[in-house]
């Protein structure tokens, strides 16, 4: 069973890479005003938690989400 397991976690840095870039997406689109919503993406990507997707945020791209939407 253990054999399955490097394919397992290739499969969860898609998912979290694909909801980091979705972020990005959502954040793109909003107004940079909409700061209730752009402090909630992290639970519209579908993370458990706001450390948990700064965290994965941070591994892909090299930064805060913050300071990458403020170069927006």
């Amino acid at each position: 069973m253990h054999r399955h397991k490097p394919m397992i976690n290739k499969i969860n840095n898609k998912i979290k890479r694909s909801r980091v870039e979705y972020a990005i997406t959502l954040a793109k689109s909003l107004s940079p005003s909409d700061i209730s919503t752009i402090n909630k993406i992290w639970e519209l990507c579908g993370f458990k938690s706001k450390k948990e997707f700064e965290e994965n945020f941070e591994n892909f791209y090299g930064t805060s989400f913050k300071d990458y939407i403020q170069k927006l």
